[in-house]
């Protein structure tokens, strides 16, 4: 019998699919690209500055794996080759690398797309094969293009004027972002602000008292003498004086984006956005259960900035919701649906979930590392949290007086856990809510100290990982497939570094590269600019604009901007 022969980029992935297929299918995996843009021509582009036409070359190292290919499409008799790279612009980018460098006519190949390592999404692909999205390699070569402009001839500029290393279309973002952010703190420790607390032990808790005013809105002091002078005023005994309860509602997140899936990871776990990415992409790809006998796909696609969830998925999530916790967890008709989609939302394949809710966490956790098995539990508690009734809280504001001045402290008391239940040590420190009040049966409070304070609620914080890419999936910069480089290429360059929090820091050498960056190509390197790069690009993805079209328009401004630096 003929064999079917499928192309991944993955090795291994190759081995859960080949478990679910048999031997009728020989599988390869290309381990990422096979060609690159040639570094020859003007700034070693690797472009012809006229027609525009790039030039490419087999990545050293793979040459004998395409030879190998070549040699086997000779010898054995193949019935059907399948293109099942990655679902997203490089996967399909990659799929016409194979086509080129093996020579193959349109009717030897199909494309598949494969958004969970599951039987039935392979059996659903292969029963409707597609062919290779034209206008997605258009648009991954365009930004391969694009790229390639922006930083070899940025770069070669800043090696002469500052001795600096590198610049990039996003990069060079990311570093401004980060820099702006630093001055934006120095300029806020200038102007301190200051409020009063008092300090409470409530048997082994800890109760801060903040001053407020008549209407409970928060003394802010712009000196910190006049606050001194008020604290001496007091006394250490606050006495209560009212006490408000109101009924909240707390508000499940959305299911799992990239960008989100790397901030709670960040947030959670101290991930470091590299780490989650290439444990997602294990649990993607497959991991072996010891237990089932089997290697098993745990999660769809990781790299997406979709909330969708299959309709299929939905029902067997209030099903599992429904038994375990009851009906009222369920919430059919979650917020984020209402939520008007963002305009660069590719929207390509669904967000990140757990492929089955049979395989718990706990249940599986003899097959995973610590790290696999805490990465698969945020998103598998993430994604049913997404599912359900958001919790119900009473919010107790306790207001006391103390020489006449007012102060108050609050706390949310869980009347309904809701989605918390997922994740209830988490989810309740997280959202700073208490299964019982801890102020109870008391007149009057005393302090231990009382203190003034800087008031810092509103002080800008440095970026990390987690959240500089939030900003970025926020500015609609870069996509899912890339968030894990800029911050690595950054500390790589020695533009920034990182405190012992993670969060990025830039050196003297960033400050200056971002500084000359601004003042020569300010309307380049912009977060507006960047994310309209990034727009027109996902417009020849829809076949809504071309490379060549694109690609010209941007050199000739370019250029322009290039002369006057030289």
């Amino acid at each position: 019998m003929n064999k079917s022969l499928i192309f991944l980029e993955s090795s291994v992935k190759r081995k859960t699919i080949q478990s679910f297929l048999g031997d009728n299918y020989v599988i390869f995996a290309t381990s990422g690209h096979l060609q690159e843009l040639k570094k020859s021509g003007i700034y070693n582009l690797g472009v012809n500055l006229e027609s525009f036409e790039p030039t490419y070359e087999v990545i050293p190292g793979k040459e004998n794996l395409i030879s190998s290919w070549k040699q086997y499409l000779k010898r054995e008799k193949i019935s059907s080759i399948y293109l099942a790279t990655d679902p997203d612009r490089e996967g399909e980018a990659i799929a016409q690398e194979v086509v080129l460098l093996l020579e193959l006519s349109p009717e030897q190949y199909r494309r598949l797309l494969f958004y969970e390592i599951t039987p039935r999404n392979i059996n659903e692909a292969l029963s409707k094969p597609l062919e290779v999205n034209s206008n997605l390699v258009e648009a991954q070569v365009s930004r391969q293009v694009l790229d390639r402009m922006i930083g070899f001839c940025l770069s070669t500029i800043l090696q002469k004027k500052l001795q600096a290393v590198s610049a990039g279309r996003v990069q060079s973002v990311v570093l401004k972002l980060i820099v702006e952010r630093e001055f934006l703190i120095k300029s806020y420790e200038k102007k301190k602000v200051y409020i009063i607390c008092g300090i409470c032990q409530i048997k082994e808790k800890k109760a801060t008292l903040k001053q407020i005013n008549d209407s409970g809105e928060l003394i802010i002091y712009k000196n910190k003498n006049e606050a001194e002078e008020v604290k001496n005023k007091l006394g250490a005994i606050f006495q209560l004086v009212n006490k408000k309860e109101e009924q909240k509602f707390i508000f499940p997140k959305q299911p799992l984006i990239t960008s989100l899936l790397l901030f709670e990871a960040k947030s959670q776990l101290g991930f470091s956005v590299a780490q989650t990415t290439q444990i997602a992409q294990k649990l993607y790809e497959g991991v072996w259960l010891s237990a089932k006998r089997r290697q098993v796909g745990l999660i769809t696609y990781p790299r997406t900035d979709s909330t969708r969830i299959n309709s299929g998925f939905i029902n067997k999530a209030y099903s599992y919701i429904q038994e375990k916790w009851g009906k009222d967890y369920c919430c059919f008709r979650p917020i984020w649906e209402k939520k008007e989609k963002k305009s660069n939302v590719q929207d390509a394949h669904e967000s990140i979930h757990p492929t089955y809710l049979e395989y718990h966490p706990e249940e599986i956790k003899i097959s995973l590392t610590e790290e696999e098995y805490q990465l698969y539990k945020l998103i598998f508690n993430h994604t049913l949290a997404s599912l359900m009734s958001p919790a119900k809280v009473n919010k107790i504001t306790y207001t006391f007086s103390n020489n006449n001045y007012l102060f108050a402290t609050s706390e949310r008391i869980c009347q309904f856990a809701g989605f918390l239940i997922c994740s209830l040590e988490i989810y309740l420190s997280t959202y700073n809510v208490k299964l019982k009040s801890e102020l109870v049966n008391f007149s009057q409070l005393e302090a231990k100290k009382i203190e003034v304070q800087e008031y810092t609620e509103n002080k800008p914080v440095r970026y990390n990982e987690g959240s500089i890419v939030q900003e970025l999936e926020k500015l609609g910069i870069g996509r899912p497939s890339t968030y894990n480089t800029f911050g690595r290429i950054l500390l790589k360059r020695n533009y920034a570094e990182q405190d012992k929090k993670g969060h990025f820091i830039p050196t003297e050498l960033g400050i200056s590269v971002n500084k000359w960056l601004q003042e020569k190509f300010g309307s380049l390197i912009n977060e507006n600019y960047t994310a309209s790069l990034e727009s027109e690009l996902d417009k020849i993805s829809q076949g809504n604009n071309d490379y060549y079209h694109f690609i010209k328009n941007f050199w000739e401004n370019f250029s322009r901007s290039l002369k006057k630096v030289y």
